[in-house]
């Protein structure tokens, strides 16, 4: 997710709202090859977006650079993590 990328994840993410109601959601990313700081700024948002609402974002199978990214910056404190697409269903279930 980089400069180029982001646009297309900005109207894809603003689609998915509806009103009323905690908004749930869960980002899997595992075929996340690269990620520059247009790619955290939209991670930035949809958390923002989310938390904003009252709702919860877990993010799934963050591939080890995403993660280096997220811990260098300190958002990795900001963001809740899972293992799974199942776990996270079921964590949120939970909510």
């Amino acid at each position: 997710m980089d400069f180029h990328g982001t646009p297309a994840f900005y109207a894809q993410i603003d689609g998915l709202w509806t009103p009323g109601g905690a908004p749930r959601l869960i980002l899997e990313l595992a075929e996340l090859i690269f990620c520059d700081s247009a790619g955290l700024g939209a991670l930035v948002y949809v958390f923002n977006q989310v938390t904003s609402a009252g709702g919860r974002l877990i993010l799934v199978a963050v591939p080890d650079h995403l993660r280096r990214r997220l811990r260098i910056s300190g958002l990795d404190n900001h963001f809740e993590f899972g293992e799974s697409v199942e776990q996270a269903v079921l964590a949120l279930g939970a909510a």
